[in-house]
């Protein structure tokens, strides 16, 4: 997906390109138009209609309701058919006619349209309540039109009725995984990386990385195991290891997209790592269940093929690196030093060591989600560090002062090394 900000800048390229004569202009012209026919996410015309078309399902839904006692129940099903019926029929002429935007519009408001008529139809009949098995019905319906209409919307709609019909099924459950979520996830998840549509990956990726937070049960968010830390980071790692590395190698969108997501999650359970460090009450491990050691056995393998697999050594081996040292920090807690002052000590210092690590991937590979999830979690930590302090005042001020004079010897040797990664490679005669 081309966003705004990549064309601006290579239409700034392509013009100093043309006038340097590193491009002709004629190269330029047939860019422009390779990348005029590509499209970019951003399509008003769709959007404008999306929302046209939910004011009208809007406009339907408040005259039902205000009729609603005096409309025979015969009658109230043949609208919602005939609602339903007649937002796909657009859908599937306007997909004809080439507008797929206004055909994933027209595909959206049916399933919506028959989301609302499930709710109804349990009302009109009082079928018992059972939320979470209306949330899969219409999941399968949504299911259904974004495959045949290869509408995005609904496909949305349907990732999240499977993400709340598992969640609603994991509530009545307790400490059950719920596994079935798979079965309709997985087709959802196929036809999500078939899409090139941000939205949808980024919420199919919340819905995977919701299921995998379901895991540990529901016993242990109510007393909050210290334990969970260790799997948020492991699977954490995961998501940014794998997101990373199809980034780098041009892989699906859909991997690309457990990046930020991953990202986020990283930096929640190491500042709230830190945290608890400086609590003298609260630097205790918790409960490593086996459920640890199968998140750490998930995401070590993907840490290392970041390493190894990435082509672009910068970006990749900064980031390993700030995994490695984050799947480190439970392990402290586990051997029992992170209750000491040295162990204490070794924790703020890995923690500050992977912010600067996703800032230097972040540079390296050009990619500023990293360098922005880098700079976050490091003004965080440096704020922690000074509203509970390592020690005394002066064994604070001994740790920031080792800490900068280490970071600027880093830095006066980084050039070099930046300058031999960046070396071109001579041209075979």
């Amino acid at each position: 997906m081309l966003t705004g900000s990549y064309r601006k800048r290579l239409e700034a390229d392509l013009g100093r390109w043309v006038g340097e004569g590193l491009v002709s202009p004629e190269s330029a012209a047939t860019i422009r138009r390779s990348l005029a026919q590509e499209g970019g996410g951003f399509k008003l015309p769709a959007l404008i209609g999306l929302f046209g078309g939910l004011l009208i399902a809007s406009s339907v839904s408040a005259f039902v309701a205000a009729n609603w006692d005096e409309i025979p129940r015969i009658a109230k099903l043949v609208m919602i058919l005939l609602g339903l019926a007649g937002a796909l029929g657009i859908s599937a002429r306007l997909e004809s006619r080439g507008s797929t935007g206004g055909a994933d519009a027209a595909a959206t408001c049916g399933t919506l349209i028959f989301a609302a008529g499930v709710a109804l139809v349990g009302q009109m009949y009082h079928l018992p309540t059972d939320w979470p098995g209306g949330a899969l019905l219409v999941a399968l319906g949504a299911l259904i039109v974004a495959f045949l209409l290869r509408s995005n919307g609904a496909l949305v709609i349907a990732i999240v009725g499977i993400g709340c019909w598992a969640g609603g099924r994991w509530d009545e459950g307790e400490s059950r995984a719920h596994l079935l979520f798979w079965l309709p996830f997985l087709p959802a998840l196929w036809l999500a990386a078939t899409r090139h549509n941000r939205l949808v990956h980024h919420v199919a990726a919340l819905a995977l990385l919701g299921w995998f937070a379901t895991l540990p049960g529901q016993p242990a968010f109510l007393r909050f195991d210290y334990g969970l830390l260790a799997y948020g980071l492991a699977v954490s790692a995961l998501f940014v290891a794998l997101g990373a590395l199809a980034l780098d190698r041009g892989g699906p969108g859909l991997l690309t997209a457990f990046l930020p997501w991953g990202l986020i999650g990283l930096i929640l359970s190491l500042n709230v790592e830190l945290i608890r460090i400086l609590d003298p009450s609260e630097a205790k491990a918790g409960t490593a269940h086996s459920l640890n050691y199968v998140a750490y056995a998930l995401a070590l393998p993907a840490v290392i093929g970041l390493g190894l697999l990435a082509r672009e050594r910068r970006f990749a081996w900064p980031l390993a690196a700030a995994l490695v040292m984050s799947l480190l920090v439970p392990v402290l807690f586990w051997s029992g030093g992170a209750v000491s002052m040295a162990g204490k000590i070794v924790v703020a210092a890995l923690i500050l060591s992977i912010a600067i690590g996703l800032v230097v991937a972040g540079a390296g590979g050009g990619v500023r989600r990293l360098s922005i999830a880098g700079s976050l979690l490091f003004a965080i930590a440096i704020v922690t560090l000074l509203w509970q302090t390592i020690g005394t005042l002066l064994d604070q001020s001994l740790f920031f002062l080792v800490g900068g004079a280490a970071l600027i010897a880093i830095a006066s040797g980084m050039r070099r090394l930046l300058a031999k990664f960046s070396k071109p490679v001579e041209a075979t005669p």
